[in-house]
């Protein structure tokens, strides 16, 4: 008898407390089980929907053609991008090994800690698998997920923070870093408070066995209209979450629709405290983030960066449709002018066709596309298509 094929997949729903109140949030995980004959770097997706009382979910065409396109294209990254995450002893990961459950799916270990600018080598180029596990979850009242909207958004972003840290809690037993962030709170000092409690949970609200996770190495954080704009929001990952001073993970932002527009509503009109989350990520500016406690520098030299043109380990992808009917081309470019550094100049006449523009450090990238609008109904295969070449453009050798 022939052998059945392992899948190259394992999918399944987890229920996780959110970080905010309790609320009990649907994610539906996505984890490789196939085994590489390359050394991978293991990646955090999330990805996050449009907003609930509208009848946004993870269900939503969008969502899911982002779900399959991370679990099926080829992603790569070169060894200058990860080298951030690189300490003077080299990263070490276990291949992903098979399963057919969540409690076998997948076990990588990484060492992760700052490393000095000169000890990193930028002349190897290699590319390097990135191995995706995905999150999409359902915001609070959405799908299954409990409760009900916030309005306001802040407890949003607990939510996308809870899927977040759930990723990175690298959640075999003895060595997640929530646990060690446990005892600092205990002894009193200002390091973060765990914000994930460790416990995974079934529809029916039975505990069950907490997915085995890799370390992650990079996160790419998403996120379509509402959720795009809360994604927005969301500190890019610290290489170790027990160390406040431990410096941020490469990080990409993939923001679909963001509705600069219409954030007064989305928000009851406190959309300014968000955008100022947005704005510290974006340009690099130091934000204090009350979930936290703690003062944050996203990245001390992002701003120089910007001034000289050199990469920085936070990018952002904003891409949106020409005939958008809650946020216009212009709306959404004035909105990145003040707080993504992006200098517009394109006339209102080039305002309804598709063109691209990018800031000079390459960082922040738009792509405005012809004849598509909020929704993006049948065009979702332009959106992964122009997602694919943005990808390969921003890391040259991940083209397969």
């Amino acid at each position: 008898m022939a052998s059945l094929p392992i899948p190259r997949r394992y999918r399944t729903v987890v229920y996780l407390p959110s970080r905010h109140d309790g609320c009990m949030l649907e994610v539906c995980l996505s984890i490789p089980t196939h085994v590489s004959s390359q050394p991978q770097t293991n990646t955090g997706v999330v990805i996050a929907h449009p907003y609930g009382p509208l009848g946004g979910s993870y269900n939503n065409n969008v969502v899911g053609a982002m779900v399959q396109w991370f679990e099926t294209y080829p992603l790569q990254a070169t060894a200058d991008d990860i080298a951030s995450t690189s300490s003077t002893s080299p990263i070490t990961q276990q291949q992903s090994s098979s399963a057919s459950t969540a409690e076998d799916a997948v076990e990588s270990t990484a060492a992760v800690t700052d490393a000095p600018e000169k000890s990193r080598d930028h002349s190897k180029s290699r590319p390097t698998p990135l191995a995706c596990v995905i999150c999409a979850f359902n915001f609070r009242g959405c799908g299954k997920s409990k409760g009900k909207t916030s309005w306001t958004g802040e407890a949003e972003r607990e939510d996308y923070q809870t899927v977040v840290d759930f990723l990175q809690s690298g959640s075999h037993a003895g060595s997640s870093h929530l646990e060690n962030m446990e005892g600092l709170r205990d002894s009193g000092t200002s390091t973060p408070a765990p914000v994930w409690g460790g416990k995974v949970f079934d529809e029916m609200g039975q505990e069950i066995a907490v997915p085995r996770l890799p370390f992650m190495s990079r996160f790419i954080l998403s996120g379509y209209s509402y959720g795009g704009m809360i994604a927005s929001t969301i500190p890019p990952p610290l290489r170790n979450p027990a160390n406040p001073n431990s410096g941020h993970l490469p990080t990409s932002y993939v923001l679909i629709s963001y509705p600069a527009g219409v954030a007064w509503f989305l928000t009851a009109g406190t959309q300014g405290s968000l955008y100022k989350r947005a704005r510290a990520i974006l340009l690099g500016e130091e934000t204090s983030s009350p979930s936290t406690r703690t003062t944050t520098t996203i990245d001390q030299n992002s701003v120089g960066a910007l001034r000289t043109g050199r990469r920085r380990n936070v990018e952002a992808y904003f891409i949106t449709g020409s005939q958008d009917q809650f946020t216009s081309s212009g709306t959404l470019m004035s909105w990145l002018k003040t707080n993504a550094g992006l200098n517009p100049s394109k006339s209102s006449s080039e305002l309804t066709k598709s063109w691209a523009l990018k800031r000079p450090d390459g960082a922040i990238h738009l792509d405005v596309v012809d004849k598509v609008d909020h929704f993006w109904l049948d065009r979702e295969q332009e959106l992964l298509d122009r997602l694919r070449s943005w990808w390969t453009e921003a890391h040259p050798t991940s083209a397969i």
